[in-house]
């Protein structure tokens, strides 16, 4: 057999060593050989061991371990929720609360001022709202689906609107 042109018999391959193969070989061959064994080694040392996949953030199980503490998480049926699925982001955003209008109402009515509007983790087109538990009734009996506007976040204070009509000012003049 012939390898690296030298004649290589069975008994003469077995009884020859490694070392003596290597030195054996010509200058050009051990230079190739030494540059395997060094790039080798380089890429050997260079691997980043392999860890367990970091873990993603994932969506919660359940939103109720994340309430603060005197506040009360509201589900609602929002009328215009495709369209704030676009607008608002992962999580959801500061808003107003409208009633919809129906045959038996008038709508346009203020429900609620700059409330917290949450999307649910395990169905981003549900929404609702994060409001203090004395006034989460309120909200409450009025009867939804309600319309949401996007309001600026960095506005503080919330509040929820009273249904009271204020007294209207009346001005008579008279000659």
């Amino acid at each position: 057999m012939k390898i690296l042109n030298k004649e290589i018999s069975a008994s003469n391959f077995q009884a020859t060593n490694l070392v003596n193969k290597i030195k054996e070989l010509k200058f050009e061959h051990k230079l190739l050989l030494g540059g395997f064994i060094i790039l080798g080694a380089i890429t050997f040392l260079n691997s980043k061991p392999t860890l367990p996949p970091a873990t993603a953030e994932t969506a919660p199980e359940s939103l109720d371990t994340f309430i603060p503490q005197g506040l009360t998480l509201i589900p609602l049926e929002i009328a215009n929720s495709e369209a704030l699925s676009s607008i608002v982001g992962n999580m959801g955003g500061v808003v107003d609360l409208y009633l919809t209008p129906t045959d038996a109402r008038k709508g346009g009515v203020r429900v609620a001022s700059r409330v917290k509007l949450v999307r649910a983790p395990r169905n981003p087109d549900q929404f609702a709202i994060l409001v203090k538990e004395t006034e989460g009734q309120r909200i409450l009996q009025q009867n939804g689906p309600f319309i949401a506007v996007v309001q600026n976040p960095e506005v503080r204070g919330g509040k929820l609107t009273t249904t009271e009509k204020q007294n209207a000012v009346r001005i008579e003049y008279s000659n």
